[in-house]
């Protein structure tokens, strides 16, 4: 099979999305009632897969994809999400399951959905932007079902306001200093997503900042319907 440019409405990605979602929601629950150790086995696994995959990555951006190797480092958000649920599951403090839940889940969901690849599958370049996203959410997936985690409406406050008022200028720094378009503040990603319906880059980031506090309170909305059943 010859890899033909990504189209989001072609079989082939709709069917890996939805492999994807199901090895997300359903490999975790194949280890619940297993030993601390198997499930301490598995924690590791996944975080030696993310990290291998992230000090991988840009050597394979840069090889196969053409990238420049400034543009290439491990600084966009769903890096960032590798590596806070990689410590969690290594034994890190719950801060870095947070941000991972908020961040992973919607920037990795994101990326599932609506990748930032040229061609589609089965291309290389297809295959893995769609493997480092998966294990982020996997592992977020794992630490909400193995380890009991979930965030609270105080944590979608603490993670997005961190976010947004510290960590976003910082980006803006970095972007400046290197020429560089992390978290894709100053351009678009390219292809069809969610920024193909704001204004023109850079304002899109007007949008883009109430886009992103409304998408990651929506994965928290589960929990706070969870918890006003349970009142």
């Amino acid at each position: 099979m010859t890899a033909q440019a990504l189209n989001l409405l072609d079989t082939s990605h709709i069917l890996t999305f939805i492999f994807c979602i199901f090895v997300i929601v359903f490999f975790p629950r194949l280890f619940i009632g297993s030993s601390e150790k198997t499930i301490k086995i598995l924690r590791y696994t996944l975080a030696f897969l993310m990290i291998s995959h992230e000090i991988f990555d840009p050597f394979f951006k840069v090889e196969v994809r053409n990238y420049a190797m400034v543009d290439a480092l491990p600084l966009h958000m769903c890096a960032f999400s590798t590596w806070c649920i990689s410590i969690y599951l290594l034994g890190g403090p719950r801060i870095f399951f947070l941000f991972a839940y908020f961040w992973g889940i919607v920037g990795a969901g994101m990326s599932l959905l609506t990748p930032d690849t040229a061609l589609g599958f089965p291309s290389l370049e297809y295959l893995n932007h769609m493997y480092g996203h998966l294990l982020i959410i996997l592992g977020v997936s794992v630490a909400m079902v193995l380890m009991n985690q979930r965030p609270y409406f105080k944590d979608f406050l603490k993670i997005m306001t961190y976010t947004t008022f510290v960590f976003l200028p910082l980006m803006y720094v970095l972007n400046f200093a290197l020429e560089t378009n992390y978290w894709y503040i100053l351009e678009k990603p390219s292809g069809d997503n969610i920024t193909s319906f704001m204004p023109d880059a850079p304002y899109h980031i007007f949008a883009l900042i109430p886009a992103a506090w409304f998408f990651t309170y929506l994965v928290y909305v589960p929990y706070h319907l969870k918890d006003r059943r349970a009142n």
